[in-house]
């Protein structure tokens, strides 16, 4: 085990990596439990490229099979007491999007694939419409998290220093958590949003007449979403909707993809996510996903695993009604 009193992480040339914050108040625990998580993976896994390394108040697991990291966060969870772990919400750390645009040369890998897909129609919706023509559709949910990252990666390198344009559709029925994450979100990037509330047609209708230069949404639609399989990346609204071009840059990204990005560039999500929630829709109808539920071994309660370890991603949705 290594521990250093710096982050920077950038001498490891490991291709996934998660960096994790934890209580101070608990790093002889940590310390001492990632020792035996690593001694229980490597007798497991024939896997030469793997490395933990401790730092002041966070440590970085580095490895080449993103699976491996996977099973240690897993066994972290299990291991550790509650509130030992920080979250990326809960913390102030910034995210570096040039890392975001070097992952896309990573074309071997089915996230720097995505990536680079998602980039490319990100920035061919900008010379379509333009950039005073488009605006980010944003509930806080993790897609359009992921879609808002990819978003700014790729203003930063246009070097456009404006606002981005967001529209948040509310129903009557959010959760509180991820009211805060999106207000909080709204402050870390300074998003000129619009909050329209009430059914979705109607209030896109009312935008679009008060705002008639916007001829394009950019929103976090995946082809895995129900009804979704046929979507392009550049789709009208259909008949009876106020005309609008639909841009689709996740269309080819699956549930692990997006966490994967998620994790993989330590990005805040709603906190919601880390209760056993793997998809967000109405308070009422939303409930931890079943899949996720396990007893803990030490005080024979019944918790649930976050939702980024789900392991079968076709059971995304089951925690709706």
């Amino acid at each position: 085990m290594t521990i250093m009193e710096t982050t920077l992480d950038s001498v490891f040339n490991y291709v996934f990596k998660r960096i994790i914050y934890f209580n101070s108040n608990h790093k002889d625990l940590i310390i001492k439990t990632l020792k035996v998580i690593k001694d229980e993976i490597l007798k497991t896994n024939s896997c030469d490229t793997f490395e933990c390394i401790v730092y002041i108040d966070s440590f970085g697991i580095y490895c080449n099979n993103e699976n491996v990291i996977n099973q240690f966060e897993r066994l972290l969870i299990s291991k550790l007491p509650d509130n030992t772990l920080i979250y990326p919400h809960y913390t102030a750390n910034s995210v570096h999007f040039e890392d975001i645009r070097r992952f896309q040369t990573h074309t071997h890998l089915p996230l720097g694939q995505c990536i680079l897909e998602a980039i490319q129609v990100i920035k061919e919706s900008i010379d379509k419409f333009t950039l005073n023509n488009i605006f980010l559709s944003f509930n806080g949910g993790k897609d359009c998290v992921v879609l808002l990252y990819l978003f700014q990666a790729v203003l930063e390198e246009l070097k456009f220093n404006g606002q981005i344009k967001a529209v948040y559709f509310q129903s009557d029925d959010q959760f509180s958590e991820e009211e805060d994450y999106v207000q909080s979100t709204v402050n870390r990037f300074n998003l000129d949003l619009i909050v329209i509330k009430g059914e979705l047609k109607s209030g896109l209708n009312e935008f679009l007449k008060e705002n008639p230069q916007f001829s394009a949404s950019i929103i976090g639609t995946r082809q895995s979403d129900t009804g979704s399989t046929k979507l392009q990346f550049f789709q009208k609204t259909d008949p009876g909707w106020p005309t609008l071009m639909r841009v689709q840059p996740l269309l080819h990204w699956n549930y692990n993809n997006i966490w994967s990005f998620l994790r993989q560039f330590s990005i805040p999500y709603c906190c919601l996510y880390d209760k056993g929630y793997t998809s967000l829709g109405n308070k009422s109808k939303s409930h931890p996903n079943p899949n996720l539920k396990y007893i803990d071994e030490n005080t024979g309660e019944v918790k649930y695993w976050p939702a980024f370890l789900l392991q079968d991603s076709n059971s995304e949705r089951e925690n709706r009604l």
